[in-house]
């Protein structure tokens, strides 16, 4: 006689399933590890935003008379930067081009393209022939400028400059109530700093625009994961920052000024490690990663969020926020 078990079969085909998701799954992974690496970061040398740093991997090579250019692209499409031939050793690109007049590069492009040129010296004019490209959406760069470039508008700093910077004037205020000899002149500065912590924890605030940009590009990993990251550090310095007040409240109220500046050394420390981080798992890097990240790992993370990740072929379709491409000749 037959048993019907309901219950048995649902196991096996949850089974199968789970089986199969876990095989895909391998599957994707193992492809995109396998993809050559194609990107063109934006990070300092001088300036601000000034350096782009073009790596290429299984880079075909180029037929006879012809070569590979790169340009950035406004977002209008109206203006093109050409940053230089990239030239192609045993089929990988290692290009850096530097802004001869300090240029934040973040600031007025949304788009990287290669093309394919005739041989010679760099043109002033792209051939409008594709080999490689990418497009940030426009909704996406904005939230980057607002914390590279400008905010609020009309600003000439970005949310993280000014963070740094209110960050480093409370660590100033808390180093001058260290070097002071009273205990009128140590409150004072204690106090001047716990003001600069106001404005700290306010440009705090305003690194959600990171969180605004990832939620414009769901489908970019190099966007969401660097804003997570940017997340990190926000809560970091929030966290460090309200410990640094806590410290000062306590030094204002010790009634000598060597007790006061006994407990001013660990606000100066919450503060210095929400400006620069701390290498909290002695690994000798710091990561823009949960207590360890501060401001400047914030900036750095966010510069990484406006990565180019060069595709094969044209720029894809401008839609809703994304743009315009670099015009074909003839346009």
């Amino acid at each position: 006689m037959s048993i019907n078990r309901p219950a048995t079969k649902v196991a096996v085909f949850l089974a199968l399933v789970i089986s199969l998701v876990f095989t895909t799954s391998i599957a994707v992974a193992q492809e995109a590890s396998s993809l050559p690496t194609r990107t063109a970061v934006i990070s300092d040398t001088n300036l601000p935003g000034d350096t782009l740093t073009i790596t290429m991997e299984q880079v075909p090579a180029q037929e006879a008379g012809k070569q590979l250019e790169g340009w950035l692209i406004s977002d209008d499409g109206s203006t093109l930067l050409n940053v230089g031939i990239l030239s192609i050793e045993s089929g990988n690109i290692s290009h850096t081009y530097t802004s001869n007049s300090g240029e934040n590069l973040i600031a007025g492009y949304n788009k990287f393209v290669v093309t394919v040129e005739p041989s010679g010296i760099p043109d002033a004019e792209s051939s409008g022939v594709y080999a490689y490209s990418h497009r940030i959406p426009l909704d996406v760069i904005t939230h980057v400028r607002h914390l590279l470039v400008e905010w609020p508008s009309g600003s000439e700093t970005g949310v993280i400059a000014d963070l740094q910077s209110s960050l480093s004037t409370a660590i100033g205020h808390i180093s001058e109530a260290m070097a002071s000899t009273t205990l009128e002149d140590v409150t004072s500065n204690a106090n001047s700093a716990k003001n600069a912590i106001d404005s700290v924890l306010t440009n705090s605030a305003s690194l959600n625009h990171a969180a605004f940009a990832a939620a414009e590009a769901p489908s970019d990993t190099t966007v969401s994961e660097n804003a997570a990251n940017v997340a990190n550090t926000q809560n970091n310095i929030n966290e460090w920052a309200a410990a640094a007040s806590t410290q000062i409240d306590f030094a204002t109220t010790k009634t000598t000024a060597q007790s006061a500046k006994i407990q001013l050394t660990s606000a100066l420390g919450y503060l210095e490690s929400a400006l620069s981080g701390v290498d909290a798992n002695a690994d000798g890097t710091i990561a823009a990663a949960a207590n360890e990240g501060g401001a400047n790992q914030a900036y750095t993370a966010t510069q990484a969020m406006a990565t180019y990740s060069l595709s094969e072929g044209e720029l894809t379709a401008a839609g809703g926020g994304l743009g315009l491409g670099l015009p074909s000749t003839g346009d």
